[in-house]
This record gives C-alpha cells, structure tokens and sequence, in this order.
C-alpha cells in the first residue's frame, strides 16, 4: 500500500489507497494505518449493495453509477500501469487454488468430495476430472495469459470498497489488498463479480430471497439443487464491470481475457466453501461449491471445444521403446551421409554418432548427434514446486523413495545464455519452431557446460522433433552439437546440395526434415537458473553408491526479440547416467510417475523453445 501510495501511478489511483503511517517489520508484525469511520460517512460498497434489514434497498441507477466510479480508478491504474516484460502465473493464481481449496473442502466435508454431481438437474463430471483435463492443458494456460501484468488489489470484494458520496461526487478507497502488488486484472474483476452474482445474495439474502439447499448422496453420486434470489441491478453492474474488461482487453491485446474470467471465477468460488465451513455455514458453502462448478465446467469446456488452442502432442511411441522408428531411421541417415562416423557414449551414458567438423575448433571437438531419454516435467503450482524444493532439501545425502539425493555444489549464475534461431518470414507450418525443432546459439556459458563458447565461435545445437513414450512424461530425442560461427553453418547449409556427404549439422538435419534454406533470423533469448541434483543408488551398509539419475530444476527467463515480451517458467528434467537399457528406461518412467503424483507435476511433450515461444506470444506472431 505505501509503494502504490508514494509512487508514480495517477494521483487519483494512489489516492483511493491508504495512507501507511508506520510498520513494524519484525515480530510481532504490525502497521498503522489510515481509518475511514462511519462517522465522516464512509460506507462500504457491500453495505450499500445489502442494506440492513428495513432500510431501503439501492436503486438500480445508483448500483451502476458506484460500481462504475469504482472501476474508473482500479482501470486507471490498471492501465497506467500494464508492463509486457512480466506475465502473471494462471497455474499459480488459479488453478492452484481451486485444487488446494477443493482438497481442503473434501477432507472437511465429504459432501465435496470428487464424484459425479447434479447440480441443479444438470450433470457434472467429478472435479478431478476438471481438474486433470486443466493439468494436460497446460498450454492451453499458456495461450491465454495475459500478454501483460498489471497493478492489482487482489480482494476488490465490495467489503473492501468504501464509498463516500454526496450529491455530485464519490470517494473511493481501496483497503485490504492482497500482498502481490502485480498480477492478471481480470483477478480484481472476478473478484467484485462473483460477490454480486453469487456470494452477496447467497450470504446476505433478502428476507423474500432466502438461499434453499439440498443436498442427496447416490452412493457414488450426488445430487445438488439451491436457490437464491438477485436483486435487479445484479445483471446491470455484472454487465458495467465487463464492458470495462472487452474495453481494456481490445486496448491492450488481451485476446482470451472472456476464458480467463470463466476460470478466475471458478477460482473464487470454489475457493470459499472451505472457509464457510470452517465457519459452521454449510449451506452457503454448498451453494457457492455449486456455483463455481458451473464456472469450471464452463471454462473446461473450451478445452474440448473449437477455441484454438496452441497445444503440441508429440508422436508417441510405446514405453518400452529405446529407440523409436522415426529416431532409429533419423540414426542411420546420419551415418550414411556424414564422413567417418564413429558411435560412441558421451560422459552420461547417452549414444552418440561423432564426425570430423567442416571447420576445426579449439577445442577439438567433434560434431555430434546424440540419442537422449529424459522425463521432462512441468509443476502445475507453486506449492507442488515449493514442496519438492523442501523434500529435496530434506533428502540432501538422504533416501528420496529408494534413491539417495545429492545436491551439486554451484556457483551462482546462470547455467547458460542462448539464442533461438528461425526462418525469416516463413508460413507457420514450414518455420521451425512450431513443428518441434529448435536451432540454438550458445550466447554465454558457465562452467558447467559441456559444449563452451568463445569470442570467435559458439556451442551450437539443432534438435529434432521428440517422441513421446506413451503419457509416461519421458521423452527420447536426437540433437546435433557443434562448435562454429553459426553465420558460416547457414551459409555452408544454403549453398549446399541436398545428396551426397555432409558434415554440416543443418544439412543433415534438412534430409531428416524439411528445412527451408531462406535467411533465418534470432527469434527467442533464453537464460537458464539450474539447480542440479544426482539421485544415487544405495550402496553397501547404507552408503552413497553410483549416481542413477541427474534431476535438474531449471528457472527459465524467455524474451521474444521480435515483441519484446519477457516470460519465464520452470521445468523439472530426469535424465539418467549411464547408457539406457531396458531396466534403466523403466526405473526411470516409474521414479518420474512417482515425483509427478508427488508434487503436482506434469508431462511436457515440447521442445524448450516451444515453451519460451508459447509464454512469449511469439508462437501466435
């Protein structure tokens, strides 16, 4: 409050905020804050919305005229605000909190548990079911976050405006924020909107509107039925509310912002009737369960519908697999087309195929393909995130299930700076990124990189399209490396024929795949943050024996060099250390099966660029 309040949003925005006299900052926490009695006549808007029993009820006029006043300041902070270098987080704002709070409800009152539910005489799926198709479309979140964040309140719910108006003017003041100071507007709307046309009239009902429930156990199913009135200036302020929301949107380019609200309303209202319980008022919970189902369903319905959703499925192949067709024949192309082949392992255990380069390097360095198995996950909230995190600390040169973590000792830094390269000006459907292929520039290394990078010459890389072993969350993939002026590779690839012998990386990837020989440009920057842990076999007597498996967390800052937008994410990557078998393979779907289930994680089938370009807006460019 005191930030927004002293900083330089409109005067009128920073206004509306409190005054923040003194803060405490160490136990016992506390601040003074500026008060607003009724006595000077500040009222709250929820007050004026559900007068006291007697006294007369607001006129429709007068509901939008406040509620209009109120969206006048939270937009003009909004718009003054927006900032397309940071996005806000769905996965964290969300759907982590319908999930939490639906867990937590259920364990409370097994009324809420996930089962097949009528609700009001309309069939609904259980809310796992919701709840698993929201996990498997995560890029479909992806696709609809805001290309922007802005100032947000976080709790805009009318008890937390207060009014005080005379016959020409209105004050406005907005108290009790949440602590996140930025995130996605449409949050502070769903907020304001879902008290209006659910929680207000449910838990403050007028005395000839009185909320009805019932509730019915079909051993196995249920039935829900609940009744409420709604004042009539409810549909006039739902509607001033989102012409504002279309408004901004169109302004700003938020192109799914009608989505996003059917999720953030589910998001508040299924995060109530956990709290309403706790407070001995079922009924209201199992009305406002009711109607943020509705919402969820709403919303999930886009996912199977006709919405265009960005969402890669990768070919599949069957789990125990080593090797797939598509890699296995990309294999033997490669070593009928480039000169002296030699099969090997590298340091990990990984197949590899080695070739002498065009152009030498330093470093001696061959040119490389390698075959790698990983599982590649993604967390679905912020506290599956963060309890891996602790579990992982906990475990340090201690058993995590049968295995024993060991953390890797590393400076701080990045892991590695990289450039993403595409074809200039091409058709979606012939460029690279979006058919799973990436072209990456190694811009800086660290220490710890196997492949470095000079002044003179760069760690180069080309991966091929991945393939899926089944929904396990491994994937089995080809990539070239090698160390070259990445100008020199595309122009050696441009001037090169499509038969005969080839060292260049570019070229043979092109007889894999097609790949368009017009001028690329860079598309994507990419900076690393690595954590890196081994997972070791247990040894005699209990001690550490050889390192199995190497799990990386990777932090992921993502900018579009041609919009600009900054993003970032973390992905979770297994991968093993010594040459994959059959046993290895399947040791190391059940292990990531079980950290999935563990920690809220999920199955990525993309390649990491296709996730920068996805969070970045480049993949709709």
């Amino acid at each position: 409050m005191r930030k927004i309040r002293n900083g330089s949003l409109p005067e009128r925005f920073r206004n509306a905020w409190p005054v923040v006299y003194a803060v405490r900052n160490r136990p016992p926490y506390a601040y003074l804050m500026e008060y607003f009695p009724s006595a000077d006549g500040w009222q709250s808007l929820e007050d004026r919305f559900y007068p006291k029993p007697g006294a007369l009820p607001i006129p429709d006029a007068q509901a939008v005229r406040l509620v209009n006043t109120v969206l006048d300041i939270l937009f003009m902070g909004y718009d003054a605000s927006w900032d397309e270098r940071t996005l806000p987080s769905l996965n964290a704002d969300y759907v982590s909190r319908i999930q939490t709070r639906l867990v937590a409800a259920a364990n409370l009152d097994p009324r809420f548990r996930s089962q097949p539910l009528s609700i009001n005489g309309t069939p609904f799926e259980p809310w796992k079911a919701y709840l698993d198709l929201l996990t498997e479309s995560a890029s479909f979140l992806g696709t609809i976050t805001p290309p922007f964040s802005t100032v947000v309140h976080g709790d805009p719910n009318p008890g937390n405006l207060l009014l005080r108006t005379d016959s020409s003017t209105v004050e406005v003041k907005l108290i009790d924020p949440k602590e996140w100071q930025t995130g996605d507007y449409l949050f502070d709307i769903a907020k304001l909107t879902h008290f209006v046309e659910a929680t207000g009239p449910i838990e403050k009902p007028h005395p000839d509107m009185p909320l009805s429930v019932s509730y019915t156990d079909n051993d196995g199913s249920a039935e829900l039925a609940f009744r409420f009135g709604l004042p009539t200036w409810t549909r006039p302020v739902v509607d001033a509310c989102l012409s504002r929301a279309e408004i901004f949107a169109a302004k700003r380019g938020d192109k799914h912002w009608a989505a996003r609200y059917e999720l953030g309303m589910a998001a508040n209202l299924l995060g109530l009737p956990e709290g309403r319980l706790k407070k001995g008022r079922p009924e209201a919970a199992l009305a406002l369960y009711g109607e943020g189902i509705h919402w969820l369903a709403k919303f999930c319905a886009r996912l199977r519908g006709s919405l265009s959703v960005a969402k890669h499925r990768a070919p599949i192949a069957p789990r125990s697999e080593l090797e797939p067709e598509p890699l296995a024949h990309a294999r033997v192309l490669v070593r009928a087309h480039a000169p002296q082949v030699r099969a090997g392992e590298d340091r990990r255990g990984f197949q590899t195929l080695h070739w002498e380069p065009t152009r030498s390097n330093r470093e001696g360095k061959p040119a490389e393909l390698s075959l790698e198995h990983e599982a590649r996950l993604m967390p679905t909230s912020s506290d599956g995130l963060a309890a891996l995190h602790r579990r992982l600390s906990n475990s340090e040169g201690k058993p995590l299930g049968a295995l024993i973590v060991k953390r890797y000792a590393r400076s701080t830094g990045f892991q590695s700076i990289d450039r993403y390269w595409d074809l200039k000006d091409a058709h979606s459907k012939k460029r690279l990124i979006p058919r799973m292929l990436s072209l990456r520039e190694r811009v800086k290394t660290s220490e710890f990189m196997t492949w470095t990078t000079s002044d003179e010459v760069c760690a180069l890389n080309l991966e091929l399209p991945l393939v899926a072993l089944e929904k396990t969350g491994v994937i089995v993939r080809l990539e070239f490396n090698w160390i070259d002026k990445l100008a020199l590779t595309l122009d050696e690839f441009r001037a090169s024929s499509s038969e005969g012998p080839t060292a260049n990386p570019i070229g043979l990837a092109a007889r894999i795949v097609p790949i368009g020989k017009s001028a690329f440009e860079p598309v994507i920057e990419h900076t690393t943050f690595r954590e890196k842990y081994g997972l070791h076999v247990t040894g005699k007597a209990g001690e550490i024996g050889p390192e199995l498996f190497q799990l990386n967390i990777d932090h992921v800052v993502a900018q579009s060099l041609r919009n600009h937008r900054i993003a970032s994410y973390t992905d979770i990557d297994i991968a093993p250390s010594r040459a994959v078998d059959a046993e290895l393979l399947e040791s190391l779907i059940e292990f990531s099966q079980t950290l999935a289930s563990s920690f809220e994680l999920v199955p990525i089938g993309a390649t990491k660029v296709w996730r920068d370009a996805l969070v970045t807006g480049e993949l709709d460019s």
